[in-house]
């Protein structure tokens, strides 16, 4: 997964409540923190019947979702459909941690044998997806002609990496769900084995040696539209087991003038200590990445956005409890102004590797 070692522990900003949950029920974490006498977790708290809620053997009786959710029975002049459990049961999987475990399995697209090969591995319909040692050429994004939400970006040979064993029958039967804020099909779909390919400075213009975060973005004026972005994405980090911020954020928008984030921007420093890079940055480069999370996105079919639809007898959510908690305030932080938010003078890394190179798992 998306992680980084001897670095910044996954868990080092994260509240003790959220932590406790979070460390206990990743196996790998666990191990780390027992280890780590830093850890905010106490060893005689890291039961490992505790988890979240999506683990796989997760009770809910055990979760971090446990009493999180309220029920209001229905009036005399409301019919709802089945009972309380039934009411309750579906409110978790389309809006708590049910909603990440449906999305947590993923399938093989390209393996590997060795540390130079590529991984490419997706949920269902492509909707989120982990690789290594994978690139995307954009040459054909042509920034003086772009426009924003395209999704002709990648097309055939702009995508791929060197697979021992690779599965395009994986990707041709889950583009069902194309759209550009409902999956990752536009972009992969052409995704190709390129043997005796590697990351080097011979193959690629531009190196993300760091862990990195790709993501589609909706509306940044609107708090309902960008907030989806922010929620996805924290849902995609617990699949991915790691909260490390240590990492690259590309945003991958088509505009010419770049993503304007100008009243929300300072809420990318919750994911990320370092500014976002613009996919427009990157124009005309074969760009590669030694491990990128693309992760669920804002407008997914039965997602969870603005609208999602939910059953009416219920309120409150652990996922929702956990990602408005201030996890992500380390010592010190101090609120800035909205106006300090990210806007479009964006940066690319061209010609050479990044240094800081970390291990990845």
């Amino acid at each position: 997964m998306i992680r980084t070692t001897g670095i910044e522990p996954e868990y080092e900003k994260l509240t003790p409540e959220f932590a406790e949950s979070f460390v206990a029920g990743n196996p790998r974490l666990r191990r780390l923190c027992e280890a780590d006498p830093d850890c905010p977790v106490k060893a005689s708290e890291l039961s490992p019947e505790k988890c979240l809620g999506f683990e796989p053997g997760c009770k809910l009786l055990n979760s971090y979702a446990a009493n999180r959710t309220s029920y209001r029975p229905p009036r005399p002049d409301e019919k709802w459909i089945g009972d309380e459990k039934f009411q309750r049961d579906h409110f978790f999987n389309e809006g708590d941690f049910g909603y990440v475990k449906q999305r947590s399995i993923l399938n093989e697209i390209c393996t590997a044998e060795n540390e130079d090969q590529a991984t490419l591995q997706c949920s269902e319909n492509l909707r989120h997806c982990w690789a290594k040692n994978i690139y995307f050429d954009f040459r054909n994004l042509r920034l003086k002609t772009s426009k924003r939400y395209r999704e002709d970006v990648i097309l055939k040979g702009q995508v791929g990496g060197n697979c021992a064993k690779f599965f395009p029958d994986v990707i041709r039967s889950n583009l069902e769900h194309l759209g550009y804020l409902q999956s990752w099909g536009h972009e992969l779909q052409h995704f190709q084995s390129k043997p005796g390919f590697r990351v080097d400075v011979q193959n690629c213009d531009v190196i993300f040696d760091r862990p990195t975060v790709l993501i589609k973005l909706d509306a940044s004026i609107n708090m309902y539209h960008h907030f989806c972005d922010f929620v996805n994405l924290f849902a995609s980090q617990m699949v991915n087991g790691s909260f490390a911020r240590d990492i690259d954020i590309v945003w991958w928008d088509t505009d010419p003038h770049g993503f304007i984030d100008a009243f929300f921007g300072i809420t990318w420093k919750a994911f990320s200590t370092r500014k976002p890079v613009e996919l427009i940055s990157l124009d005309q480069k074969r760009v590669c990445f030694k491990n990128a999370l693309l992760p669920l996105l804002a407008r997914q079919r039965f997602g969870l956005f603005y609208n999602t639809p939910l059953v009416r007898a219920c309120s409150g959510t652990g996922l929702f409890h956990a990602f408005f908690s201030p996890y992500t305030a380390p010592p010190g932080y101090r609120a800035e102004r909205a106006d300090s938010g990210y806007g479009s003078n964006h940066f690319s890394r061209q010609g050479n590797p990044i240094p800081e190179s970390f291990e990845s798992g």
